[in-house]
C-alpha cells in the first residue's frame, strides 16, 4: 500500500518481546506507533528494528509518502473460543512528499 499522508501523534519509542515462532526464542522488538490520516481516513501503522530506533519526529503539518505492507494475524479467543483476526500495517518507507 502506497499513500499520502499527515502524522497526527507519534509515540515514543518502545520495545517489547516475542518468541520467534520458527526457533522458540524469545527476542526483543523496537517499535515507533504512527497515528496517521490520508484525509478520509484514520490508521495506525509502525516502524520496527533498527529504522525505529533512529526514527526522527515528525512534523504534523508535513505531508508525507508512506509505503506500507499489512500482516493479518488470526488467534482464537481465550474467553469465547471465537476465531480473531487483527491487521498490523508496518510502515517500510516513508519520506516528506
Amino acid at each position: 500500500m502506497e499513500s499520502t499522508v499527515r502524522i497526527l501523534n507519534q509515540s515514543a519509542l518502545s520495545t517489547r518481546q516475542y518468541v520467534d515462532k520458527k526457533t522458540g526464542e524469545q527476542k526483543v522488538i523496537n517499535a515507533v506507533t504512527l497515528k496517521m490520516t490520508d484525509g478520509i481516513d484514520t490508521f495506525l501503522g509502525e516502524i520496527t528494528g533498527e529504522k525505529a530506533v533512529s526514527c526522527p519526529k515528525f512534523d504534523p503539518t508535513r505531508e508525507y509518502r508512506v509505503q506500507c505492507s499489512m500482516v493479518v494475524r488470526e488467534w482464537n479467543s481465550q474467553q469465547t473460543g471465537e476465531a480473531m483476526q487483527a491487521t498490523t500495517i508496518y510502515i517500510d518507507k516513508i519520506n516528506v512528499k
